[in-house]
């Protein structure tokens, strides 16, 4: 199984910010590239092209994605109806790793693809241990019923979550279901899907 094994704070350490919001990044102390030039390299200009790339690792990023299954995502999209950068964003964040992150169970995107692989998760009623498994409404995503299972999500007080609204908890039960599919409001601000848009479009 194919796994990112670099630095995951490169691309925070250039935005100038933690994409996934903890309090402990070294990005927070030091908001500029990474390296001996970084500090001079804050306030750079970048082309349109550097603009399109950065925006789509911040993305990658975010989701815990190698490249070609980003690629593969958002040539899906373009496959299907509608919007293609809503369609792409709904993709990602319907995935299961994602869902075991929004809904609690762990504390980063990268525990949620542990806790998949490791066959804590079940899907309807059955485990499933793909992180890339492609949810849908009314879908159900629950915790196994074994102690050590349920020991990791009350370690990382999931009940304290805050659930997006296209998803209901059922906390007493280790629960949550896809009600409805995700819009642009549920997605953080500082995503740019139209700059990955025109990156592919080239």
């Amino acid at each position: 199984m194919a796994t990112y094994r670099g630095r995951k704070t490169d691309i925070c350490r250039t935005v100038g910010y933690d994409i996934w919001g903890r309090a402990k990044s070294p990005a927070t102390k030091r908001g500029y590239p990474a390296g001996q030039h970084g500090p001079n390299l804050k306030d750079r200009r970048q082309s349109e092209y550097g603009e399109q790339l950065l925006a789509k690792q911040v993305i990658r990023r975010y989701y815990n994605l190698l490249e070609k299954q980003f690629s593969n995502s958002f040539r899906k999209a373009q496959r299907m109806s509608g919007n293609t950068s809503l369609n792409f964003l709904r993709l990602l964040e319907l995935r299961l790793a994602t869902a075991v992150w929004r809904l609690g169970y762990a504390r980063t995107i990268f525990q949620a693809r542990q806790l998949v692989s490791h066959c804590h998760v079940l899907v309807n009623g059955r485990v499933v241990n793909i992180s890339s498994f492609q949810l849908q409404v009314g879908d159900e995503v629950q915790v196994r019923d074994r102690e050590v299972s349920r020991g990791i999500a009350r370690a990382n007080h999931y009940e304290g979550a805050p659930v997006p609204a296209y998803m209901e908890a059922d906390v007493q039960n280790y629960r949550g279901k896809i009600i409805s599919l995700p819009e642009r409001e549920d997605f953080p601000k500082f995503f740019q899907e139209q700059q990955v848009v025109e990156y592919y479009a080239r």
